[in-house]
């Protein structure tokens, strides 16, 4: 395998879409066919098959070409073909970076609510350059300057909760915000051990938030609460053993319909040694053990998402003595005990990342899957490092440059591009679009031919150059 290879773009850009698509007749003229919104003479299906190849950018300015562009687009089986796509071409990958909380770090900085993006699919693995942008607050509520830290990320959504409690769902993409200001059943103390999840239930087709409680006052006792997007507002659960939670178990992470977090297996163990498994479909909840050994020096451990899956890694009080990295592979429930599976990930880490590296996260694959994207933290300087890790020599490519990211604790996710939206549309309340509402959001056909023509000159303007 070539170690230069890297991502290759297959999302499609808006004209290399209408070259595949063929002259769109965009004044109706074509022989070929009695089409009068100016689509092409191509079959239905090959058209959509083209389009969920598009980036979600591209996407967006479609919905103006037509009608019947602007119903396909909006419609959720397009949303979960074109997401269904991305998911199994590697395709259409953002990197988000965001402040936290996090236990191998003693620093205190802040990044005053700041949330930066980027693009992999435009990232050459061997420039060791990944672009950022800032995202906009979605809190309507935010308090400047407070730091508003992920729950999870699901379907191109991401979670988020802000100081007051209040959470939003955001999609990156397409810019829409979902608010939840206050839903929890009950008071909670701030002495109380909280953590939540977000993730999708694919049965009832529905999006969840779920959050585990432990009172201080009774800690024998564990709550769950689930609050149902699709049905706007909460049940309430109580396990039938409790789980200890304690100040540092930190959100859930998702993974083929069910939130997974660590928890302890009694309330005087210092590290977290148990995963517990909540199914979004059925509320069934199970445990099982984590596979390291959590006796000995280990002093922190850490899930989180990897390749449609799931992982937990440790650090150690020797600052970088071992690492390991498992990665889940399947889950089976009978009788309320989780039966888990789990695959060790090699990764050299001893000179590999930098003198001194005490943690390593795997965010991505490369599109050719030789090398892998990884967060590290290094506890003798406080520095958190990207690196593209090769698989075949076992080495890391870094540091990446992430120009204007602050410094400090930070917490890195992977967000794929998607239409996802809680205002979807089926395929018949697509076909049947207001004539209203279509005047609102599509520019007319000769105003998109002016577009066009424009283009065309600019490059042309450009080629002189």
């Amino acid at each position: 395998m070539n170690p230069s290879a890297d991502y290759h773009n297959t999302a499609k850009t808006e004209d290399q879409v209408l070259e595949e698509l063929g002259d769109i007749d965009l004044e109706g003229k074509n022989d070929k066919t009695e089409n009068v919104e100016g689509q092409s003479s191509f079959p239905l299906d090959v058209q959509e098959a083209v389009l969920t190849r598009c980036s979600v950018k591209t996407l967006l300015r479609f919905k103006s070409v037509s009608k019947s562009y602007y119903g396909l687009i909006k419609s959720k089986r397009f949303i979960t073909e074109h997401m269904k796509h991305s998911v199994e071409t590697n395709t259409n990958l953002n990197l988000i970076l965001n402040h936290t909380v996090c236990p191998v770090s003693e620093s205190e900085e802040s990044w005053y609510g700041q949330l930066f993006i980027g693009s992999l699919d435009t990232t050459n693995t061997l420039s060791l350059e990944i672009p950022l942008r800032k995202i906009d607050q979605p809190f309507t509520d935010w308090e400047q300057g407070t730091d508003t830290p992920f729950i999870g990320s699901c379907n191109g959504l991401i979670a988020l909760r802000n100081s007051s409690g209040s959470i939003a769902v955001h999609n990156p993409s397409t810019k829409e915000n979902y608010h939840i200001t206050s839903f929890w059943l009950g008071e909670f103390d701030v002495k109380d051990d909280v953590c939540d999840g977000f993730g999708y239930n694919p049965v009832d087709d529905d999006y969840k938030l779920v959050r585990m409680i432990q009172r201080r006052g009774n800690i024998e006792r564990t709550e769950i609460r689930v609050y149902s997007f699709k049905e706007g507002y909460a049940l309430e659960y109580e396990t039938e053993k409790p789980f200890y939670l304690g100040s540092s178990c930190a959100d859930a992470c998702f993974s083929n319909g069910r939130l997974y977090w660590l928890v302890a297996s009694g309330p005087q163990e210092d590290v977290q040694d148990l995963i517990l498994s909540f199914d979004l479909s059925t509320a069934q909840i199970s445990s099982g053990k984590i596979p390291i050994d959590t006796s000995g020096d280990v002093y922190a451990v850490f899930l989180f998402p990897f390749a449609g899956s799931i992982c937990v890694s440790c650090v150690d009080d020797g600052h970088g003595s071992f690492c390991q990295i498992w990665q889940l592979k399947d889950t089976v429930n009978d009788k309320k005990k989780a039966t888990v599976s789990w695959e060790r990930l090699s990764f050299r880490k001893n000179g590999v990342f930098g003198d001194g590296c005490d943690f390593v996260k795997p965010l991505a694959y490369s599109k050719c899957e030789g090398k892998i994207l990884v967060d590290t933290y290094n506890g003798e300087n406080e520095a958190w490092n990207l690196y593209w890790y090769d698989q075949i020599d076992k080495l890391g490519h870094g540091p990446i440059s992430i120009n204007n990211v602050p410094k400090g604790p930070r917490d890195s996710a992977i967000c794929i591009e998607t239409l996802v939206s809680f205002r979807e549309i089926d395929d018949e309340e697509a076909e049947s679009s207001s004539e209203e509402e279509e005047k609102e959001v599509m520019l007319s056909l000769d105003e998109y031919e002016k577009r066009q023509k424009r283009r065309e000159v600019e490059e042309k303007d450009l080629t002189k150059g």
